[in-house]
């Protein structure tokens, strides 16, 4: 006889994630997504872990658990921004959130 209990058991579903949490983008990049979860306050996802972040002339750079230096090139302040703002509207974000985060990387980049 088949095991009908197997059968019966109700398919796990995973708790919501807040529209804006990095995991739920499969297409960012490892290092995009580690800072969205530094700027968002979120706990890393990955590993190295950015720990902070510095802005010279038009590069993003980021200090890592692996590397306290600056050392982890990000991308220039122009893409940073428009992937920022891109990954925004693709979460639903308001325009006020998605300045806030914009501002929130070059105040504390400088």
């Amino acid at each position: 006889m088949p095991d009908t209990g197997i059968a019966a058991a109700p398919e796990y579903v995973p708790p919501p994630m807040h529209p804006m949490d990095p995991r739920r983008g499969e297409s960012l990049s490892p290092l995009f997504g580690a800072l969205l979860c530094w700027l968002l306050g979120l706990e890393p996802m990955t590993v190295p872990a950015i720990t902070g972040i510095s802005v010279a002339g038009d590069s993003v750079l980021a200090a890592t658990t692996e590397d306290p230096f600056f050392n982890a090139y990000v991308g220039s302040v122009r893409d940073f921004e428009r992937n920022l703002r891109s990954w925004g509207e693709a979460c639903g974000a308001d325009a006020a959130t998605i300045d806030g985060l914009v501002a929130k990387m070059r105040r504390t980049g400088r």
